[in-house]
């Protein structure tokens, strides 16, 4: 089971949006279950069970585990194909209006980007507490972030520059970013 599956698609958000269908995706805990053991949990028709498990299946968010003959009868168990589900941004832009683009927009953009490839690592497993090196909240001047802008990329493009290629490197993305976190009010 991977620890995040995003949902990029309308249709997979669609199929998550039904009320009992987080119920069904709730009532699962450390094992596998089948529609009917998921009807007498939830105190539900199995066909009403069986048709909500087929939509979150068919948009891959449960995943077939098992199939089980049980006098005569295939008995179908699902469990989740992730412990957490995460809606990505993306799947919610509704602006396509290119003339109306901002520089809010354009770093909204960035940031998504960023954070599609954060999700991507973690779906992998490829995440290590390594890969978050820093985090600090301070105090900048807007030559104080522009100046450690230079800096880092002065560094990256000597990292560039000087290495030799292995094989057995990974690629990374990396990301300065500066967000104010309090404005300061003018006299």
């Amino acid at each position: 089971m991977k620890e995040v599956l995003v949902l990029r698609d309308l249709e997979c958000i669609k199929a998550i949006a039904h009320p009992r269908r987080i119920d069904i995706l709730n009532a699962f805990k450390a094992t596998p279950l089948s529609a009917k053991q998921l009807s007498q949990l939830l105190d539900e028709p199995h066909a009403k069970i069986n048709y909500h498990i087929k939509t979150l299946y068919k948009v891959g968010v449960l995943d077939l585990v098992e199939e089980k003959v049980k006098s005569g009868i295939v008995e179908k168990y699902y469990y989740p194909r992730a412990k957490h589900i995460v809606i990505g941004k993306k799947a919610l832009n509704f602006n396509n209006d290119l003339e109306s683009t901002d520089i809010g927009d354009i770093c909204i953009s960035k940031f998504e980007n960023m954070s599609d490839s954060f999700y991507d690592a973690i779906e992998r497993n490829t995440l290590d507490d390594e890969n978050i090196t820093n985090y600090n909240q301070i105090t900048l001047s807007k030559d104080e972030i522009k100046e450690l802008l230079e800096t880092v990329d002065s560094k990256i493009n000597d990292i560039i520059l000087n290495r030799k290629n292995d094989e057995s490197d990974t690629k990374y993305d990396l990301s300065l970013i500066t967000i104010p976190s309090e404005v300061k009010c003018r006299a």
